[in-house]
């Protein structure tokens, strides 16, 4: 009788060590990491041979710190180096301070200077969001035309420079609907070069160390989070204070503060001899052609959809046009990421659907909450201390994924994150039919608590399936594959405010009118059970976020 064929993995370490480890008598039978244990050793043996530090080996010269989190922030310095620092403080300068205090003096911008209601904010805020969604082009140029020879470096620093002098020019000037709609395209675009450079990066990095790569992950992620707190305690006040101009005038440091450090060589990158300098590299494209077809379809729909929506009065026509481009989209990336694994094409589908199918009333909300005489009328300040929470509730959804969930299967990760998805949804109900009132829960507090839980559910999604593009990376291609998923991301979440925009104007949400809100909100509940059939259609019942990834499916 033959033996049984071993399945096929990645070369990637077995299983994370501080994230929920499994011991080793449990494993010990399996082949699949007795494979995984003797290609670890081998990469050990290799390491030392370069005199290079291996991820599980402790150094005996230093004493164990009895505080678990600087043992982290240790454990992170010696794997990756002055990269955990910067890629942090991008993370939490310009995503989650910057990004957060700009996105909400643009809004109070839109509804107190430039008289705009929130169907129209929605839109707008959707189609400066397309840089996001540009970023595989992007990521193609940083892979493949190196400046100055660097690939990274030099994109890092022209993104800071130009969030740099957008600060300024909305600083400085008055603008109108149109400049407004210009000054958010280019600081959205100058954040998604930042972003790419972190994200490739930390793709290669985290595929060197993949015992760790959760860890590096979650640094990111509560980096960002942190920066959202620090953005939510201080941006109603700074909107109040001295104006949303006054307000991109203060992100100018955030820009200052990464740009220090970029052009100080933090970044692990190794300048290029002088001959490749600015000489283009296209032949890891051929090996993933079909990867980098993806990456520009991305972008080409990305634009087309914003036009439709700048420029389309139309509701119907416009929902019919997103639709139909979610479903080319999905389908197009599927195949191509299923050709890198299989695995991870049907995860990031699951991701892209659940959010096309989960339509946005954010805007609407927004004016609701803020100016609506029957609403709350929350002021600016207290507005932004809810985001405050909102963005702890990210800190506690990364904690409780850390910690507990690491060894789950992704599907049930999926299925309790998207049933709590549902649950918040329900939150918002109560708040605009005033339930909150009758149990004597006032309203800033009941809204609090649903924001923060409702962002601290979206990183049981997201987090997960890039520890699993970690894994799988093709090398040489981070940038591309990253800024693919990320933008894959950021269609589905614009795509899901698109349809909810169609959703405002149908119920007739506009103008001020609230009448038919409620039924908007339910129409949005009902829409958060629809990707529940697609976890047990796409996701794996058995894989986790710390399990080598197979390259084929099973046969049953």
């Amino acid at each position: 009788m033959d033996p049984p064929e071993r399945t096929s993995v990645q070369e990637t370490p077995a299983a994370p060590v501080l994230l929920g480890s499994r011991c080793a008598d449990e494993e010990a039978g399996s082949p699949v990491k007795a494979a995984h244990s003797a290609e670890l050793n081998l990469q050990k043996t290799s390491k030392r041979a370069n005199g290079l530090q291996d991820d599980s080996e402790e150094d005996p010269g230093r004493g164990k710190c009895r505080l678990p989190l600087l043992n982290w922030f240790r454990l992170l310095w010696r794997l990756f180096g002055s990269f955990a620092p910067l890629g942090m403080l991008s993370y939490g300068l310009q995503q989650g301070f910057a990004r957060g205090t700009s996105e909400f003096a643009c809004k109070y911008y839109m509804m107190d200077t430039l008289q705009l209601d929130g169907a129209t904010m929605g839109r707008l805020l959707a189609v400066a969001h397309v840089p996001w969604n540009v970023k595989p082009v992007l990521g193609m140029l940083s892979d493949t035309m190196p400046l100055m020879g660097f690939h990274k470096t030099s994109y890092l620093v022209i993104g800071c420079v130009f969030s740099l002098l957008a600060y300024l020019w909305f600083g400085c000037v008055a603008l109108g609907t149109s400049g407004l709609v210009v000054f958010m395209l280019s600081v959205n675009l100058s954040l998604a070069l930042s972003d790419l450079v972190i994200d490739a990066t930390a793709a290669r990095l985290g595929k060197e160390h993949a015992a760790h790569a959760s860890d590096l992950q979650c640094a990111l992620r509560s980096a960002e989070a942190t920066g959202g707190i620090v953005a939510g305690a201080a941006k109603g006040s700074l909107v109040a204070l001295i104006s949303p101009q006054g307000t991109s005038l203060v992100n100018t440091l955030s820009a200052v503060g990464v740009l220090v450090p970029a052009l100080l060589g933090w970044l692990p990158e190794e300048r290029l001899p002088a001959r490749q300098r600015c000489a283009p590299n296209v032949k890891e494209f051929h090996k993933h052609p079909l990867m980098s077809a993806v990456a520009i379809v991305l972008s080409v729909v990305a634009i087309g959809l914003s036009l439709v929506h700048l420029f389309v009065e139309d509701m119907r026509l416009r929902a019919t046009i997103t639709i139909i481009c979610a479903m080319g989209i999905g389908a197009s990336t599927m195949k191509a990421l299923s050709g890198i694994s299989p695995y991870f094409g049907c995860t990031a589908l699951f991701i892209f659907l659940r959010l096309v199918l989960q339509p946005g009333l954010g805007e609407a909300m927004f004016v609701w909450l803020t100016r609506f005489p029957q609403g709350p009328q929350l002021s600016t300040q207290l507005m932004g201390i809810t985001d405050c929470f909102g963005q702890a509730g990210i800190l506690i959804g990364l904690l409780c994924y850390r910690n507990f969930m690491t060894n789950w299967p992704y599907r049930k990760i999926f299925l309790v994150g998207q049933m709590a998805y549902f649950t918040s949804q329900l939150l918002d109900i109560c708040l605009v039919m005033r339930w909150n009132r009758l149990i004597g829960i006032p309203d800033f507090l009941f809204y609090v608590g649903d924001t923060a839980f409702d962002l601290a559910v979206s990183k049981l999604f997201y987090v997960p399936l890039v520890v699993l593009a970690y894994k799988v990376c093709p090398a040489n291609l981070e940038a591309t594959l990253f800024a693919s998923l990320m933008a894959l991301n950021n269609i589905g979440c614009d795509s899901g405010k698109f349809l909810g925009v169609s959703l405002c104007e149908f119920w007739g949400i506009v103008d001020g009118n609230f009448d038919y809100l409620v039924h908007g909100l339910v129409t949005k509940a009902i829409s958060r059970l629809l990707p529940i059939p697609l976890i047990f259609l796409l996701i794996p019942c058995h894989l986790t976020p710390n399990d080598p990834v197979p390259l084929h499916k099973p046969e049953n």
